[in-house]
């Protein structure tokens, strides 16, 4: 059965982070099993090109001061219905809680379309990172209301999930993540892109990719990094940008590699020049770049904490750390250095993990989700979130 599906969310191509990209996945994958997609989102300066068949609503939005990377449109509901009127969308996925989905939560309350919603991202322990973490019981007391306003809310882990369920959330199901094993792969390790980095032929690297942001714990893998063992590995490779790079990078210990922001085949080569992924990260839901990590041959260090403890086979296709602290991960990042045949193995093993994270499957199951609920609505058959509420407001 082919759908008619609005995807709402205020981060997407050409904006690069996980949730865009895996957005920007789901878009292409809909597309070609035959249904029509509409996206609501920001308007961005960079062009895109979409893939055929896919209509953008885009407006312009405000910049949050503590993430400029993201745009938030004010937009009134009365427009965002007029905007659903004209493509009759069987189901509606909205993305992001920011003003943008909860306008477009209530212009399908208006007319009452079913709505499915994702969990894609922890603001609210990302607070504490920005010093706002007194906000943090009325984010999540916020974030409850709106999720249980939708039919079902996916999120990527069964430990958020848990989480979630745990908090008060209603109908939580799980959708997974994928990755490309063919962009992300350890035959693209070479050693001219080692030595462009300034990379020894000998040296052992351990990798991180991400935002270089307060949220992603990156002063505790510095001090980490300065305080690791004699025999650690010999350079630290961080591959991405963000608001914590000058500040990084004027205190960077010996041994520490920016890349900057790298995006394909780029991307790739930088993934394969490493020996083994370091993700400090306590707050992301998931975290991507594991997977990519994994496809590219790299074991996986992360804590233990949703996106590891979910992704990695402890001992197996990396290491999950139960002690949260930089002294525990200096140990670990030194134990994978001296323990090379291990290392290897595990690169190996995770590898053959990530070749079965297909996407194709993972992306039916949201499929699978709009299927289900988009039968219950026309047949009366499911509880319309919309039942008997006449406030705007939330409790």
């Amino acid at each position: 059965m082919s759908l008619r599906i609005t995807l709402v969310s205020e981060t997407y191509m050409p904006q690069i982070n996980g949730v865009s990209r895996t957005l920007g996945r789901l878009a292409e994958h809909c597309l070609e099993c035959g249904d029509k997609v509409q996206l609501m989102v920001p308007a961005y300066e960079e062009a895109w090109a979409d893939p055929p068949g896919l209509e953008r609503c885009s407006w312009r939005g405000l910049q949050l001061p503590f993430y400029r990377e993201i745009r938030l449109p004010l937009v009134a509901p009365r427009h965002l219905r007029r905007e659903l009127r004209n493509f009759s969308p069987d189901v509606v996925h909205i993305a992001t809680e920011g003003p943008l989905g909860w306008s477009a939560l209530r212009a399908c309350r208006q007319l009452g379309l079913p709505v499915v919603s994702s969990y894609h991202t922890n603001f609210p322990q990302y607070l504490s990172a920005y010093k706002l973490g007194s906000l943090e019981p009325l984010a999540w007391r916020y974030l409850r209301w709106f999720h249980n306003a939708t039919l079902t809310t996916l999120c990527p882990t069964p430990t958020t999930r848990d989480m979630l369920l745990q908090g008060g959330f209603e109908r939580v199901e799980v959708w997974g993540r994928g990755v490309d094993t063919r962009l992300f792969d350890a035959a693209r390790r070479s050693a001219a892109v080692r030595r462009e980095l300034g990379i020894g032929e000998h040296e052992v690297v351990a990798v991180h990719v991400g935002r270089l942001a307060p949220e992603k714990n990156l002063p505790l893998l510095m001090e980490a990094w300065q305080n690791r063992p004699s025999d650690g590995p010999d350079r630290l490779l961080l591959v991405g940008d963000g608001p914590m790079r000058a500040s990084l990078e004027a205190a960077a210990p010996e041994g520490v590699v920016f890349a900057g922001y790298r995006r394909g085949e780029d991307l790739a080569r930088c993934y394969a020049a490493g020996d083994f992924f370091v993700f400090p990260s306590l707050t992301d839901t998931f975290g991507n770049v594991m997977l990519e990590a994994m496809a590219s041959g790299l074991p996986v260090l992360g804590f233990d904490v949703a996106g590891p403890r979910d992704i990695v086979r402890h001992g197996e296709t990396g290491l999950v750390i139960e002690d949260r602290t930089a002294g525990a991960l200096a140990r670990a990042m030194a134990h994978l250095t001296i323990m090379a045949q291990q290392r290897q193995a595990m690169g190996r093993a995770a590898r053959k993990y990530a070749e079965t994270q297909c996407w194709y499957q993972i992306l039916e199951q949201v499929r699978e989700q709009y299927r289900v609920v988009v039968p219950d609505v026309r047949n009366g058959r499911g509880r319309s979130p919309y039942a008997g509420q006449n406030s705007e407001g939330y409790s």
